[in-house]
Protein backbone atom coordinates (compact mmCIF):
# COMPACT_ATOMS: atom_id res chain seq x y z
CA UNK A 1 0.00 0.00 0.00
CA UNK A 2 1.40 3.52 -1.01
CA UNK A 3 1.30 6.29 1.69
CA UNK A 4 1.20 10.22 0.16
CA UNK A 5 3.07 12.02 2.27
CA UNK A 6 3.20 16.06 2.16
CA UNK A 7 6.97 18.00 1.22
CA UNK A 8 7.85 20.96 2.50
CA UNK A 9 6.44 22.88 -0.74
CA UNK A 10 2.96 21.71 0.00
CA UNK A 11 3.12 19.15 -3.04
CA UNK A 12 2.06 15.54 -2.17
CA UNK A 13 4.23 12.38 -3.05
CA UNK A 14 4.36 8.61 -2.61
CA UNK A 15 6.37 7.75 0.72
CA UNK A 16 9.60 5.97 -0.75
CA UNK A 17 11.93 3.81 1.63
CA UNK A 18 14.23 4.14 -0.43
CA UNK A 19 15.02 7.60 -0.66
CA UNK A 20 15.24 8.04 2.90
CA UNK A 21 17.80 5.17 3.32
CA UNK A 22 19.55 7.36 0.70
CA UNK A 23 19.51 10.13 2.78
CA UNK A 24 20.70 8.31 6.23
CA UNK A 25 23.62 6.34 4.24
CA UNK A 26 24.95 9.66 2.92
CA UNK A 27 24.77 10.75 6.66
CA UNK A 28 27.45 8.20 7.50
CA UNK A 29 25.24 5.38 8.23
CA UNK A 30 26.02 1.51 7.37
CA UNK A 31 23.38 0.55 4.90
CA UNK A 32 22.02 -2.11 7.32
CA UNK A 33 21.26 0.73 9.81
CA UNK A 34 19.95 3.04 7.57
CA UNK A 35 17.55 0.22 6.52
CA UNK A 36 16.74 -0.65 10.13
CA UNK A 37 16.16 3.09 11.22
CA UNK A 38 13.84 3.40 7.96
CA UNK A 39 12.02 0.42 8.65
CA UNK A 40 10.68 2.19 12.34
CA UNK A 41 9.95 5.05 10.54
CA UNK A 42 8.11 3.87 7.99
CA UNK A 43 5.33 1.81 10.50
CA UNK A 44 5.17 5.59 11.78
CA UNK A 45 4.24 7.49 8.42
CA UNK A 46 0.57 8.26 8.68
CA UNK A 47 -1.04 9.66 5.31
CA UNK A 48 0.09 13.16 4.60
CA UNK A 49 2.46 13.38 6.86
CA UNK A 50 5.15 16.11 6.52
CA UNK A 51 8.41 15.08 5.09
CA UNK A 52 10.18 17.04 7.65
CA UNK A 53 8.70 15.16 10.45
CA UNK A 54 9.69 11.86 9.10
CA UNK A 55 13.28 13.05 9.02
CA UNK A 56 12.99 14.40 12.45
CA UNK A 57 12.08 10.87 13.22
CA UNK A 58 14.76 9.25 11.67
CA UNK A 59 17.44 11.93 12.56
CA UNK A 60 15.84 10.92 16.44
CA UNK A 61 16.72 7.34 15.15
CA UNK A 62 20.04 7.78 14.08
CA UNK A 63 21.77 9.34 16.85
CA UNK A 64 21.02 6.63 18.95
CA UNK A 65 23.54 5.18 16.86
CA UNK A 66 26.00 8.07 16.29
CA UNK A 67 25.81 11.94 17.55
CA UNK A 68 27.58 12.83 14.25
CA UNK A 69 25.92 11.06 12.28
CA UNK A 70 22.75 12.91 13.48
CA UNK A 71 24.53 16.13 12.86
CA UNK A 72 25.47 15.57 9.64
CA UNK A 73 21.94 14.63 8.99
CA UNK A 74 20.94 17.90 9.35
CA UNK A 75 22.97 19.70 6.67
CA UNK A 76 20.09 20.82 4.82
CA UNK A 77 18.58 22.69 7.62
CA UNK A 78 22.09 24.04 8.75
CA UNK A 79 22.39 25.99 5.38
CA UNK A 80 19.06 27.32 5.55
CA UNK A 81 19.99 28.64 9.74
CA UNK A 82 22.68 30.41 7.76
CA UNK A 83 20.71 33.77 7.04
CA UNK A 84 18.43 35.81 8.06
CA UNK A 85 20.41 37.39 5.24
CA UNK A 86 22.55 35.86 2.14
CA UNK A 87 25.65 37.18 3.12
CA UNK A 88 27.09 34.12 5.25
CA UNK A 89 25.46 32.07 2.46
CA UNK A 90 27.64 33.68 0.15
CA UNK A 91 30.93 33.28 2.19
CA UNK A 92 29.77 29.44 2.67
CA UNK A 93 30.07 29.28 -1.07
CA UNK A 94 32.96 30.77 -1.32
CA UNK A 95 34.36 28.24 1.07
CA UNK A 96 33.16 25.39 -0.62
CA UNK A 97 35.01 26.48 -4.24
CA UNK A 98 38.29 27.55 -2.68
CA UNK A 99 38.32 23.93 -1.24
CA UNK A 100 37.50 22.77 -4.81
CA UNK A 101 40.20 24.93 -6.15
CA UNK A 102 38.88 28.07 -7.12
CA UNK A 103 40.40 31.48 -5.94
CA UNK A 104 37.44 33.33 -4.70
CA UNK A 105 36.61 37.14 -3.97
CA UNK A 106 33.02 37.91 -2.03
CA UNK A 107 31.01 41.02 -2.74
CA UNK A 108 33.56 42.17 -5.86
CA UNK A 109 32.22 45.21 -7.69
CA UNK A 110 32.16 45.16 -11.21
CA UNK A 111 31.63 47.97 -13.82
CA UNK A 112 28.98 46.77 -16.31
CA UNK A 113 27.75 48.66 -19.88
CA UNK A 114 24.69 49.92 -18.24
CA UNK A 115 25.59 49.98 -14.30
CA UNK A 116 27.48 48.89 -11.64
CA UNK A 117 27.03 45.32 -10.06
CA UNK A 118 28.11 43.86 -7.14
CA UNK A 119 28.87 40.48 -7.41
CA UNK A 120 28.53 37.95 -4.76
CA UNK A 121 31.40 35.20 -5.47
CA UNK A 122 34.01 36.29 -8.37
CA UNK A 123 35.58 32.42 -8.63
CA UNK A 124 38.46 32.01 -10.79
CA UNK A 125 40.23 28.15 -12.01
CA UNK A 126 42.63 27.88 -14.71
CA UNK A 127 42.00 31.59 -16.12
CA UNK A 128 38.63 31.22 -16.31
CA UNK A 129 36.79 33.95 -13.66
CA UNK A 130 32.94 32.97 -12.90
CA UNK A 131 30.42 35.87 -12.13
CA UNK A 132 28.40 33.72 -9.15
CA UNK A 133 24.81 34.83 -7.73
CA UNK A 134 23.87 33.62 -4.59
CA UNK A 135 20.26 32.67 -4.02
CA UNK A 136 20.15 31.76 -0.04
CA UNK A 137 16.33 30.58 1.09
CA UNK A 138 15.79 30.65 5.08
CA UNK A 139 13.39 28.04 4.87
CA UNK A 140 11.14 25.80 3.06
CA UNK A 141 11.79 24.47 -0.53
CA UNK A 142 10.68 26.68 -2.61
CA UNK A 143 12.30 26.57 -5.87
CA UNK A 144 14.58 29.42 -7.56
CA UNK A 145 12.41 30.41 -10.44
CA UNK A 146 12.79 31.22 -14.15
CA UNK A 147 13.15 35.24 -12.97
CA UNK A 148 16.15 34.60 -10.91
CA UNK A 149 17.63 33.03 -13.98
CA UNK A 150 17.02 35.42 -16.10
CA UNK A 151 18.27 38.45 -13.82
CA UNK A 152 21.39 36.59 -13.68
CA UNK A 153 22.22 36.27 -16.89
CA UNK A 154 21.16 39.94 -17.42
CA UNK A 155 23.69 41.08 -15.32
CA UNK A 156 26.50 38.66 -16.94
CA UNK A 157 25.83 40.49 -20.16
CA UNK A 158 26.02 43.69 -18.75
CA UNK A 159 29.32 42.94 -17.69
CA UNK A 160 30.64 40.78 -20.55
CA UNK A 161 29.67 43.72 -23.31
CA UNK A 162 31.28 46.35 -20.60
CA UNK A 163 35.07 44.00 -21.36
CA UNK A 164 34.20 43.79 -25.31
CA UNK A 165 33.41 47.51 -25.63
CA UNK A 166 36.68 48.42 -22.92
CA UNK A 167 38.59 45.61 -22.57
CA UNK A 168 41.15 47.09 -21.04
CA UNK A 169 39.47 48.31 -18.48
CA UNK A 170 37.09 45.61 -17.22
CA UNK A 171 37.69 42.32 -15.77
CA UNK A 172 36.58 39.42 -18.16
CA UNK A 173 34.14 37.44 -16.79
CA UNK A 174 33.99 34.20 -18.88
CA UNK A 175 31.09 32.30 -17.30
CA UNK A 176 27.68 32.80 -14.85
CA UNK A 177 26.31 30.47 -11.87
CA UNK A 178 23.20 30.58 -10.51
CA UNK A 179 24.10 28.87 -6.53
CA UNK A 180 21.19 28.42 -4.43
CA UNK A 181 20.43 26.59 -1.61
CA UNK A 182 16.83 25.15 -2.49
CA UNK A 183 16.33 23.64 -5.74
CA UNK A 184 15.60 25.53 -9.25
CA UNK A 185 12.45 25.26 -11.48
CA UNK A 186 12.27 22.97 -14.42
CA UNK A 187 11.70 26.33 -16.27
CA UNK A 188 15.13 27.74 -14.85
CA UNK A 189 16.85 24.67 -15.53
CA UNK A 190 15.69 24.80 -19.27
CA UNK A 191 16.50 28.48 -19.73
CA UNK A 192 19.98 28.29 -17.99
CA UNK A 193 21.03 24.98 -19.89
CA UNK A 194 19.82 27.02 -23.31
CA UNK A 195 21.96 30.27 -22.68
CA UNK A 196 25.43 28.85 -20.65
CA UNK A 197 24.09 29.52 -17.87
CA UNK A 198 25.87 27.13 -14.94
CA UNK A 199 23.50 25.92 -12.36
CA UNK A 200 24.41 24.63 -8.87
CA UNK A 201 21.38 23.60 -6.38
CA UNK A 202 20.76 21.11 -4.00
CA UNK A 203 20.57 17.94 -6.00
CA UNK A 204 21.68 19.66 -9.27
CA UNK A 205 23.30 18.86 -11.38
CA UNK A 206 22.43 15.18 -10.61
CA UNK A 207 26.26 14.03 -10.03
CA UNK A 208 27.49 17.09 -8.61
CA UNK A 209 25.01 18.93 -6.73
CA UNK A 210 25.35 21.40 -4.03
CA UNK A 211 24.57 18.50 -1.23
CA UNK A 212 27.47 16.47 -2.88
CA UNK A 213 30.00 18.81 -3.24
CA UNK A 214 29.72 19.65 0.49
CA UNK A 215 29.68 15.96 1.43
CA UNK A 216 32.93 15.48 -0.79
CA UNK A 217 35.27 17.57 1.21
CA UNK A 218 32.78 17.69 4.46
CA UNK A 219 32.19 20.97 4.29
CA UNK A 220 29.66 21.36 6.87
CA UNK A 221 28.81 25.06 7.97
CA UNK A 222 28.79 25.97 11.81
CA UNK A 223 25.26 26.02 11.92
CA UNK A 224 25.19 22.41 11.86
CA UNK A 225 26.65 21.95 15.59
CA UNK A 226 23.71 22.09 18.03
CA UNK A 227 25.46 24.48 20.12
CA UNK A 228 25.58 26.88 17.32
CA UNK A 229 22.71 28.60 18.57
CA UNK A 230 21.08 31.61 16.01
CA UNK A 231 23.20 34.59 17.98
CA UNK A 232 26.38 32.29 17.97
CA UNK A 233 26.09 31.61 14.80
CA UNK A 234 25.91 34.88 13.46
CA UNK A 235 28.64 36.06 15.71
CA UNK A 236 30.78 33.48 14.25
CA UNK A 237 30.08 34.19 10.77
CA UNK A 238 30.25 37.65 11.25
CA UNK A 239 33.70 37.03 12.47
CA UNK A 240 33.95 35.05 9.05
CA UNK A 241 34.43 31.56 10.77
CA UNK A 242 32.21 29.85 8.60
CA UNK A 243 32.81 25.94 8.36
CA UNK A 244 33.27 22.84 11.54
CA UNK A 245 36.92 22.04 10.33
CA UNK A 246 37.68 25.84 11.05
CA UNK A 247 36.28 25.37 14.90
CA UNK A 248 37.83 22.00 15.27
CA UNK A 249 41.15 23.52 14.14
CA UNK A 250 41.30 25.84 16.92
CA UNK A 251 42.20 25.50 20.18
CA UNK A 252 39.24 26.81 22.76
CA UNK A 253 40.93 29.53 23.78
CA UNK A 254 41.61 30.95 20.29
CA UNK A 255 38.35 30.40 19.47
CA UNK A 256 36.94 32.24 22.17
CA UNK A 257 39.52 35.21 21.06
CA UNK A 258 38.21 34.37 16.99
CA UNK A 259 34.87 34.17 17.99
CA UNK A 260 34.11 36.41 20.76
CA UNK A 261 32.40 33.98 22.95
CA UNK A 262 32.50 32.23 26.23
CA UNK A 263 34.33 29.56 27.40
CA UNK A 264 31.23 27.21 27.84
CA UNK A 265 30.07 27.73 24.77
CA UNK A 266 33.74 27.55 23.09
CA UNK A 267 34.44 24.59 24.79
CA UNK A 268 31.00 22.87 23.74
CA UNK A 269 31.45 24.14 19.92
CA UNK A 270 35.47 23.21 20.07
CA UNK A 271 34.03 19.65 21.49
CA UNK A 272 30.71 18.80 18.72
CA UNK A 273 33.34 19.78 16.33
CA UNK A 274 36.32 17.55 16.95
CA UNK A 275 33.53 14.87 16.76
CA UNK A 276 32.07 15.35 13.69
CA UNK A 277 35.14 15.97 12.68
CA UNK A 278 36.72 12.85 14.20
CA UNK A 279 33.77 11.19 12.11
CA UNK A 280 33.87 12.69 9.05
CA UNK A 281 37.22 13.39 8.22
CA UNK A 282 36.92 16.94 8.20
CA UNK A 283 39.71 18.78 5.69
CA UNK A 284 42.52 20.62 7.37
CA UNK A 285 42.26 24.54 7.55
Amino acid sequence: MTIPVTKASGKSEEFDIGKLVNSLVRSGAPEDVAWDIAGKVSTQVTHSMHTHHIFRMAKKLLRQYSRSSGMRYSIKKAIYSLGPTGYPFEKYVARILKAYGYSVEVNRIIKGFCVTHEVDVLATLDDKRCMIECKHHAGGEKPADIKIALYVHARFEDIRKAFDIEEHRNSHVQEDWLVTNTRCSSDAIKFAECVGLKVLSWRYPEKMGLEKMIEGKRLYPITILPAATRNTAQTLTSRDIILVDEISSMDVESLMRAGGLDNQTATLLKRQANELCSSASCPVS
